[in-house]
């Protein structure tokens, strides 16, 4: 056998395993995540026209008779990569990129008020999908969270 075939099987064998590996072995991309802070409350009948397109989906899974956007925040994060975002009543919510697996974006969340930790918890997301997390009192109504990814 020649150079010619030895390298010929070695071409095949690289190939068989490049399709044979999991794809979770591959360095995940970066994700882009937007984070929503609404206020619900009961009461006066008010949706901000800024919630217009979530509209169906608060009202369907929250019996709130008022949403009101506080505030909206963009990150991109890299696999492994944490980032913030400031939240109303001396709050903070951190989000670590845990990376891609099975199609979705792992995303652990933490909610920290002043320096305590407060809340913790893992989601999965589709790409460009959305999630609604509940959160804590604030002022007469709620806080709640519409986490968007996309990668």
């Amino acid at each position: 056998m020649g150079p010619t075939a030895k390298n010929c099987k070695v071409l095949v064998i690289l190939g068989v395993l490049f399709v044979l590996l999991p794809v979770s072995g591959w360095a995940a991309p970066p994700v882009s995540i937007e984070v929503k802070t609404v206020l619900a409350a009961t009461g006066e009948n008010y949706l901000d026209p800024r919630l217009s397109e979530m509209a169906r989906e608060l009202q369907g899974l929250f019996r709130y008779t008022s949403y009101r956007l506080l505030g909206s925040d963009r990150l991109t994060l890299q696999p492994r990569q944490t980032g913030n975002v400031a939240l109303p009543g001396n709050r903070r919510l951190q989000i670590t990129y845990q990376g891609v697996e099975n199609r979705r974006v792992e995303l652990l969340l933490k909610m920290y008020k002043n320096r305590n930790s407060v809340f913790e918890t893992s989601i999965r997301l589709n790409n460009r999908s959305s999630l609604i997390v509940g959160g804590p009192r604030y002022e007469k109504g709620y806080l709640l969270f519409n986490i968007y990814s996309a990668f």
